[in-house]
């Protein structure tokens, strides 16, 4: 199954946990500033707005920011953050609460972009294998990487070296994921 398929998949077994715990679709807090098509329904009285993601039309491209920064990134890399909108996926993998992210708009994958620039950059600085952030864990300085080299994904403290494998690709870590 591809990548695509699977991240499909988790969106929606994601949402449909979601509804049966809360009645509700996956909430985020509403910024007007930061609109996106994911968006279902109205504001409610604590300002958040469910979401559902939504498969872009066109799939964003990392292909310019793997140019700029001299890298290639793994084929299933640019499918993860390019063929969805939407808010960031709450999962478990092993002992670890994950939140997965995604991009909510076309100025939000831009911003991901700067992001994943600055973070390839100081990998490169501390002369670090390089890596991609998805996702974050329950402890603050603790990301979900995916290697470029290998593309397993990984967990590494900020600025430090990954120190341990959950999963040789990105296929077989979203299979590998509960919500």
């Amino acid at each position: 199954m591809s990548i695509v398929n699977q991240l499909e998949q988790l969106h929606q077994k994601f949402a449909q946990h979601t509804l049966e715990q809360t009645s509700k679709l996956p909430l985020i807090e509403q910024d007007s500033n930061w609109p996106s098509l994911c968006e279902v329904g109205e504001v409610d009285e604590q300002g958040q707005i469910q979401w559902q993601a939504v498969r872009r039309d066109e799939p964003g491209s990392l292909t310019d920011l793997a140019k700029a920064l001299d890298v290639a990134f793994p084929e299933a890399l640019a499918h993860y953050y390019g063929s969805f909108f939407g808010g960031c996926i709450i999962a478990k993998i092993e002992e670890h609460e994950i939140e997965l992210l995604q991009a909510w708009s076309d100025d939000d994958f831009d911003l991901l972009q700067q992001n994943i620039t600055g973070h390839v950059l100081m990998k490169r600085k501390l002369k670090q294998q390089p890596s991609v952030f998805i996702g974050l864990t329950e402890q603050e300085d603790l990301l979900v990487t995916v290697l470029l080299d290998s593309g397993e994904v990984c967990l590494e403290y900020v600025g430090k070296k990954p120190h341990h494998v959950l999963a040789p690709n990105l296929e077989a870590f979203i299979k590998a994921l509960n919500v």
